[in-house]
């Protein structure tokens, strides 16, 4: 690449709906634009790219890697980074980029926190199921009679940055709110903070707001739902992999999750949602809701992530 010319960036993940951030890209670099590649054609085109932008959608594993050879780095506009092998990126030299410790602009982003409240508050009214039995022609209150959720505990599971804002939710709708995480000492006054096993006990909704990494892989299993009170609301908007979806899925057989909302599956990358088993059990059970992993996906967040991951990108391509 000779000075004059612009260094080539691909962009896997949708862009079209951000226009400030696509100018500031393409001030930058040459772009081109391919969302939803198969890794057979990824694969292909790789090879003539300094640059990958890419999202969780998106697993860019060691054979990414190696076929490409320009690679100077890798950018997700995300804070989980578990879709890209970053060892081995590190090995090889390649940077990556992401939200993770960016915290100026993410504290400025509140939508998977606000898609976590939507979906407690979908599991204790129902809401999914109500709607479904209007378009049924049903129009009976009793078969989704619901919760209140004014002086119920509801235990916070992580009290990072989403799970302190879950936390301001609950608490201006009158929730005893409950926490606990091992780094950190909550100052909020309106907050608990227990142990994980106190919280499992006494919790009535639980919610799980936790990086994934190797020590939090499966950190909700049978022991974790065997402490959990019968009739419990669970919520999941941070990463499938926390979860045993084996001992999840007994438990929701079995009632003793009185609903679940999850926005997110241990597999989903892999593509084959139809056939996956916590899927198969929602299409015919009303106590699992799931959503495709659009805890993040707002006009505003994403504005907000790719603006500052694009704009940190081409500062890193001019120094390079």
């Amino acid at each position: 690449m000779t000075r004059k010319e612009k260094p080539k960036v691909l962009v896997t993940v949708g862009m079209e709906h951000l226009p400030e951030s696509r100018a500031i890209l393409e001030r930058g670099a040459k772009v081109t634009y391919a969302k939803n590649l198969s890794k057979a054609k990824l694969l292909r085109l790789i090879p003539a790219y300094d640059t990958i932008v890419t999202n969780l959608r998106q697993r860019i594993d060691r054979n990414i890697i190696d076929a490409g050879t320009k690679l100077r780095v890798i950018a997700t506009p995300s804070t989980g980074t578990d879709h890209i092998d970053l060892a081995y990126a590190k090995s090889r030299g390649i940077e990556v980029q992401s939200l993770k410790y960016d915290y100026t602009v993410l504290k400025t982003i509140s939508s998977t926190a606000e898609h976590a409240f939507l979906l407690m508050m979908a599991c204790l009214r129902k809401l999914p199921f109500a709607f479904d039995d209007v378009k049924k022609g049903k129009w009976t209150a009793p078969e989704t009679r619901g919760r209140e959720v004014a002086d119920r505990i509801v235990g916070i599971i992580g009290y990072g940055r989403l799970g302190e804002i879950f936390s301001k939710f609950a608490h201006a709708f009158a929730m005893q709110v409950i926490a606990c995480d091992p780094f950190k000492k909550i100052q909020d006054e309106w907050v608990e903070q227990v142990k994980m096993h106190e919280l499992l006990k006494r919790s009535e909704i639980i919610t799980l707001h936790v990086h994934l990494a190797p020590e939090t892989r499966g950190l909700i299993g049978a022991r974790e739902f065997a402490l959990m009170r019968d009739g419990v609301y669970f919520v999941n908007t941070s990463r499938g992999a926390l979860l045993d979806e084996k001992a999840f899925l007994h438990v929701l057989r079995s009632g003793k999750i009185a609903c679940a909302g999850i926005d997110v599956l241990a597999n989903e990358i892999d593509g084959r949602i139809a056939d996956d088993p916590l899927v198969r059990y929602a299409r015919s059970h009303r106590n699992l809701i799931i959503t495709p992993h659009i805890g993040g996906c707002t006009y505003d967040a994403q504005e907000k992530a790719f603006r500052h991951t694009v704009r940190k990108l081409v500062a890193f391509l001019k120094k390079t």
